[in-house]
């Protein structure tokens, strides 16, 4: 009853030819020093890139952009028009440029409009605004609003 034969090793074989086996037979267990230090550099490098990102976004993501926005309700009047009721909560005196949106059924955009919301003594500031339409809207949205400087 030996290895030669082609029998399974008993339990007095080494460990380390029998690792030696195995290897030659299926290969390498782990990556190569040139794979590990490839994952080294690809880590740092994507750690790197997170590391700017949240270096350039972690202020508005923390403190947000100093600017948010609920829609109150919309009607659609006529077949051109949409009325867009919303809100906007900001630092009083700031002054925001807010994109709205109509919508069709379909999802598509049949009217935009960009308005100025402020400068307001209240953070919070309701708006009701008429979106022309190039076709009947069954909704209509903030798309979003953005201070303006010195306003």
């Amino acid at each position: 009853m030996g290895t030669a034969s082609g029998e399974a090793p008993g339990p007095g074989a080494s460990t380390g030819s029998r690792d030696a086996r195995l290897e030659a037979r299926y290969g390498r267990r782990g990556p190569s020093p040139g794979q590990r230090r490839l994952r080294v550099l690809l880590a740092a490098v994507g750690g790197a890139a997170v590391l700017g990102w949240a270096a350039w976004a972690g202020p508005a993501l923390l403190l947000g952009e100093g600017v948010s926005t609920q829609v109150v309700g919309f009607s659609a009047p006529t077949a051109t028009a949409v009325e867009l009721d919303f809100q906007v909560t900001m630092d009083p005196g700031s002054t925001a440029r807010c994109d709205l949106r109509a919508l069709a059924e379909d999802f598509t955009t049949v009217g935009w409009q960009t308005v100025d919301v402020g400068p307001s003594d209240a953070d919070v500031v309701r708006r009701s605004v008429e979106i022309r339409t190039q076709q009947p809207a069954v909704s209509a949205e903030v798309m979003g609003c953005e201070l303006l400087a010195g306003g």
